[in-house]
């Protein structure tokens, strides 16, 4: 065996295993250390090489398009064990990311994996791969209920597939309809699955004695709130995942959410105690996680390293504390009027979904990898030429530029936006105007702000549409 040593991101590793093969034309290396592969070929055209993991149970967390839809199907599956039998379920654990994309556990047996796809193909074949893979681990781990989640209906499913597949069932989901009759189907899209949600905690309000009645009313409050409880776990996951040299499925094996949180908060009679800012926080997390996931279905097929760029966005997004959220949003809106001293006000007043996906996400998708730096006033920027460019949500259409200017200077006086001291463009999509001061109304160049800057220091801060961006900042693998 060879004893060699490798470094990757300035960390040196020591590494066993060598592994080499030589072909006609080619010399393939393979290296392995305590559970990465690196794999590499060298031949006389090119080098190149991929760190991959082995395997390992399924880690899906970082496809960050289909998170907030994982998420509210482990919360719908969790609340139809406790309408199933309310007395007996307490005890149950909901497991994310380690045996599949979520599983239920009670006490420390498996009861039940599920995993999730949220992909746009209709076809069996988009899906087969994953399915023989929830096959394998079943077979591995001797499981009988296990559950495969899409967000389509697939046409083409074989004839054969309960026998071919066994023991992977595709979950069961009852149809939104009127009708007397009721009805089911295989999949469920996101924007069906919070009624689904809505739906399990009013049977538990209408038909369980232990929960007040009047409960069915404010339903859809506390899914909110169980949905943040959920999210925080994945999100705090997703931070030791980064985080740590260990292998995803060995930290996230150690994450469960009670069941008892969630019995907790439905009997409550003071939703209030749980609107924390960490509440509003993750409230926030899942908005932009379902606008990313619309912005995601809009897109045509994309080369793998475009979704991995935006993904590191969302990584990055989630990551954000409440200050950081705070200089984020500010930095994305900075025409959003509105009271900005919690979290709840941004929730509130600040991001809506076309700002979203219209506007950042847009930007995101052409441009290259920004620079960030979440201490930062604007967490996102680039820089060339001697100036910053900050992204932004700004989506107005040119007509209504001096509307826009007039809203960006009325922030920087009302709330003091300290990041267009830096000067520099706003990226949007559609607007160029080469100084936020050159408005036909409202503001007074004499006008301070907190901070006692004049409306003056502005006039070399400008708006800036994709299309007048210079060429280098543009993602070649885009064009």
């Amino acid at each position: 065996m060879n004893i060699i040593i490798f470094v990757i991101s300035n960390k040196i590793f020591p590494m066993c295993a060598v592994v080499y093969s030589l072909s006609k034309n080619s010399l393939t290396i393979e290296i392995s250390f305590n559970e990465l592969l690196f794999s590499s070929r060298l031949s006389k055209e090119s080098y190149y090489g991929t760190i991959m993991t082995q395997n390992h149970p399924h880690t899906a967390i970082s496809t960050w398009s289909g998170f907030v839809y994982q998420g509210k199907v482990a919360l719908y599956h969790c609340l139809k064990k406790i309408v199933e039998n309310y007395d007996l379920h307490h005890h149950l654990r909901l497991q994310l990311e380690s045996e599949d994309d979520f599983a239920i556990y009670d006490q420390s047996q498996c009861i039940s994996i599920h995993q999730v796809k949220a992909y746009k193909s209709t076809l069996f074949s988009g899906y087969q791969s994953s399915i023989e893979k929830q096959k394998v681990t079943a077979n591995n781990g001797a499981y009988q209920n296990v559950y495969f989640h899409v967000a389509r209906q697939i046409r083409d499913i074989p004839t054969t597939f309960d026998t071919d597949f066994h023991p992977v069932r595709f979950y069961s989901y009852p149809s939104l309809s009127n009708a007397a009759t009721i009805s089911s189907k295989a999949y469920c899209p996101l924007n069906e699955i919070d009624e689904l949600i809505d739906d399990q905690i009013k049977i538990l309000a209408r038909d369980t004695n232990e929960v007040a009645p009047w409960k069915e009313h404010i339903a859809t409050q506390i899914r909110k709130n169980l949905e943040a409880i959920i999210n925080s776990k994945v999100v705090q996951m997703h931070h030791l995942i980064h985080e740590s040299l260990r292998h995803q499925t060995a930290i996230a094996a150690q994450e469960f959410v009670e069941f008892s949180e969630i019995y907790n908060l439905i009997n409550t009679d003071d939703l209030a105690q749980y609107h924390t800012e960490n509440y509003f926080l993750n409230r926030l997390q899942i908005d932009i996680g379902s606008y990313y996931y619309e912005f995601c279905e809009q897109l045509p097929d994309q080369p793998q390293v475009i979704y991995n760029k935006l993904d590191n966005y969302i990584h990055q997004i989630t990551r954000f504390d409440a200050t950081e959220m705070k200089r984020f949003l500010n930095a994305i809106m900075p025409h959003r009027k509105g009271k900005f001293s919690t979290i709840s006000d941004y929730k509130d007043q600040t991001i809506d979904r076309d700002s979203m996906r219209q506007g950042l996400f847009s930007i995101f998708h052409n441009l290259t990898q920004a620079n960030s730096n979440s201490n930062r006033d604007a967490p996102f920027t680039w820089y060339l030429g001697g100036k910053f460019y900050f992204p932004t949500g700004i989506h107005t259409a040119a007509e209504n530029q001096d509307i826009v200017c007039h809203d960006i200077l009325q922030r920087a006086v009302d709330d003091d936006v300290e990041f267009l001291f830096e000067r520099g463009s706003l990226v949007t999509t559609a607007i160029n105007k080469p100084s936020i001061t050159h408005v036909k109304f409202g503001i007074s160049s004499e006008n301070e702000n907190k901070s006692g800057t004049s409306i003056s220091s502005y006039q070399q801060v400008e708006l800036v549409s994709l299309n007048n961006l210079p060429t280098s900042l543009f993602d070649e693998e885009i064009n």
